[in-house]
């Protein structure tokens, strides 16, 4: 025969009662037990997904490449950054309620005026960080040029909505995290950027472990660069 206390612990009667005096043990301590399952939880960061663990209930892990959030947009301004001759700073419709602020070493590669209505691709879910002082919460990506020095913004089709998510061909789905911003998060953007080029035609491509290029695409056909070819993104 067992008994259990609420918020106290579990109790067994001990042997040597009897009907006219109950003695009863306690086995248990609730407080204890509790204090260090919090404890555990706590150390081995289980206690809430927030966005990161992409780990699916297969427990095969999300390839990186599926991890980021590419998205077609439009430049509505750019306006020289007060503190950096080499940057400009973007108001980019990104499908969200409200423009994004976007910090671009663009400055000196390409003529400020030649940016508002550019439909462009940016990553959407790194984590926001400032740049001299003010603060950029998307990336425009661009080819360059090694050789040259030249940078093109990657181009999207007119007809594409801003918001659009962008997908790699001969792959699963996207399934982007809500936003990389863990060290370990932040890695994936750096392997799939390592990854990226524009190939012989200009179409950017993400080249996975085996050799196989899979093309940038939106719902209108390849992202692009015009004249830019075989040659990094960033």
């Amino acid at each position: 025969l067992s008994y259990q206390f609420e918020r106290t612990g579990y109790f067994s009667l001990d042997p040597s009662s009897d009907m006219s005096k109950l003695v009863f043990n306690r086995v248990v301590t609730l407080r204890d037990t509790w204090a260090k399952t919090q404890t555990e939880t706590a150390s081995t960061g289980k206690k809430r997904n927030r966005g990161n663990d992409r780990t699916p209930k297969n427990n095969e892990p999300i390839e990186d490449s599926l991890r980021i959030a590419l998205r077609a947009a439009t430049i509505l301004s750019a306006e020289p950054h007060p503190e950096a001759d080499s940057l400009f700073v973007c108001q980019v419709d990104c499908g969200d309620d409200a423009p994004r602020n976007v910090v671009a070493k663009l400055a000196g590669s390409i003529p400020r005026e030649m940016l508002p209505g550019k439909k462009v691709v940016c990553l959407t879910n790194l984590k926001p960080s400032k740049m001299r002082g003010i603060e950029s919460t998307a990336v425009l990506l661009a080819a360059a040029d090694a050789e040259s020095d030249k940078i093109e913004l990657l181009a999207v089709d007119e007809k594409v909505p801003n918001g659009e998510l962008l997908q790699f061909d001969q792959s699963p789905p996207s399934q982007p995290d809500r936003m990389l911003k863990s060290k370990g998060a932040l890695k994936v953007w750096d392997r799939v950027k390592s990854a990226l080029k524009t190939n012989e035609k200009g179409e950017a491509v993400f080249t996975k472990d085996g050799g196989v290029e899979c093309t940038l695409v939106s719902s209108q056909g390849p992202v692009v660069s015009k004249e830019i070819k075989n040659a990094v993104i960033q």
